[in-house]
């Protein structure tokens, strides 16, 4: 009894991994087999792939060249050879994979087609890639997305606002706000502080000095920007260090 039920589990497991796929912009049957490879540790059974055709309208001719892929005949066993697809649609199916690479296509590539796929192949791989990436993966939310780079940006070597500010506009074709210019140096300030580098004086004129550099022109407005990242108003000598790190043209 706990052996049926748990079975069945497995079963509901598999149907609504197949449901998922079938959902899919270009379902497919290779990517639907691979899928359950990855989750369930084993390649699905027939009456899933009846299953999965079935809801996805799979073609008869993929139907035809996914078996010969696993090595099976779909019925009778003096069918003739199975028409492969070319190499650009085999190549096509393949970038729709979850987490496709290189060598992941050329062992497919060489299952398929008894060689390695040629250069032009490969790289007409990694062009449908870029394709199906840009269809299917989810837009992370824009604000989280130059957070993330800005965070990225502070753990860097020597990061300063200036080299913040060119790397952003290669990004994202523009210049960050001051929102997240002000995430950036905190950034830089939890990691100084978690490399354990830095005393609290020596993080808080490092940080001056990187908003001397380019940020603010003015002590009121380096105050501002101080008390956002602190809390508090710098001290004297925070501003005297300011003034001292401020471009020609400011001083």
């Amino acid at each position: 009894m706990h052996n049926g039920k748990k079975q069945s589990h497995f079963w509901d497991i598999q149907v609504s991994i197949a449901n998922a796929s079938a959902k899919s912009p270009h379902p497919s049957l290779m990517e639907m087999h691979h899928e359950i490879i990855e989750e369930m540790g084993h390649a699905p059974g027939l009456d899933l792939v009846d299953y999965f055709v079935g809801i996805a309208k799979i073609s008869s001719q993929e139907v035809d060249t996914y078996f010969s892929y696993i090595g099976r005949n779909k019925q009778k066993p003096d069918t003739k050879t199975n028409i492969k697809p070319s190499p650009k649609q085999f190549t096509e199916k393949i970038a729709t994979y979850d987490n496709p690479t290189i060598l992941k296509f050329r062992q497919s590539f060489i299952q398929e087609y008894g060689e390695p796929p040629p250069d032009r192949i490969i790289e007409y791989f990694l062009q449908q890639i870029q394709i199906h990436k840009q269809k299917r993966q989810p837009i992370k939310h824009e604000k989280q997305g130059f957070f993330d780079f800005a965070e990225k940006m502070a753990s860097s070597n020597n990061p300063t606002v200036l080299k913040f500010r060119d790397e952003y506009n290669k990004q994202f074709g523009g210049y960050p706000a001051n929102e997240t210019i002000t995430y950036f140096l905190k950034q830089i300030q939890v990691a100084r502080n978690t490399n354990g580098k830095n005393s609290d004086f020596e993080s808080k004129a490092n940080f001056t000095k990187t908003v001397a550099n380019g940020l603010v022109s003015t002590v009121p407005q380096f105050q501002i920007t101080y008390e956002k990242v602190y809390g508090e108003p710098p001290t004297a000598e925070l501003i005297r260090i300011f003034k001292e790190h401020q471009p020609p043209q400011h001083n």
